[in-house]
């Protein structure tokens, strides 16, 4: 297996906020999408990283990203839609690679844990993708009003990384043309192919809206403070 990883960053975030870009929100004094990317460095498997970003913040991007002083990371700017980024990463992928792990730059805190068993699963299927069981009981809605109750023990919430054989999500988005979709795994779904799930982590959760980076800043400074206590 010859594995990349593309982080998706290319949104409009028109749900999190208009005066702010959220791929660049600083969190813990990073870009939003700089947690996850230097997660992903770390893990040897992974032999390419491509990183999607709307035009005007890859040039932000590639000073932040210095740091870590990655060779495998390149950048590439991303489409109209999230398909269409998701569409422009995959065409910048080296030649050799085999698989691929698609993230939202936008969960920050996936752990290398999670991305590992993820890559473990993906030498015995070629589409697998992480994800919680639902606490809460579903309904389906209908104007306004319940349609009927969901079985909750069906129903699980879809997270990302998401990893798949390359000549299989690459089959999949040529045969998708003009259907949208919420996320790379429903791409195969449209084309009647099996997807494994795996369970995901609590902490793994997306970036929506402006609360959610209060939430994440107090994770960030429980996690220093613990660091700090284990060397005090």
């Amino acid at each position: 297996m010859k594995i990349a990883a593309i982080i998706v960053c290319a949104g409009q975030g028109k749900r999190f906020d208009r005066f702010h870009k959220k791929a660049i929100f600083p969190l813990g004094g990073k870009p939003l999408f700089y947690h996850s990317l230097s997660v992903f460095a770390t893990i040897a498997e992974i032999k390419q990283i491509v990183l999607v970003l709307r035009k005007e913040h890859l040039s932000v991007a590639k000073k932040s990203v210095c740091a870590l002083g990655n060779q495998r990371i390149f950048f590439v700017e991303g489409g109209k839609e999230r398909n269409d980024s998701v569409c422009c990463g995959l065409k910048a992928l080296r030649g050799d690679i085999t698989h691929i792990l698609i993230h939202d730059g936008a969960r920050p805190f996936v752990s290398a844990a999670l991305v590992k068993r993820l890559i473990k699963e993906l030498r015995r299927f070629p589409a697998v993708i992480c994800g919680l069981p639902c606490r809460d009981t579903v309904k389906e809605v209908h104007h306004g009003f319940i349609k009927k109750t969901l079985a909750r023990e069906k129903i699980f919430l879809a997270q990302t990384p998401q990893g798949f054989k390359l000549d299989v999500i690459k089959k999949a988005f040529c045969s998708l043309r003009d259907k949208k979709v919420s996320d790379d795994a429903q791409v195969l779904e449209v084309t009647r192919k099996r997807v494994k799930i795996i369970e995901g982590e609590s902490g793994n959760f997306k970036i929506t809206y402006p609360e959610d980076i209060k939430l994440a800043e107090a994770i960030l400074k429980l996690e220093a403070d613990k660091r700090g206590t284990k060397r005090g």
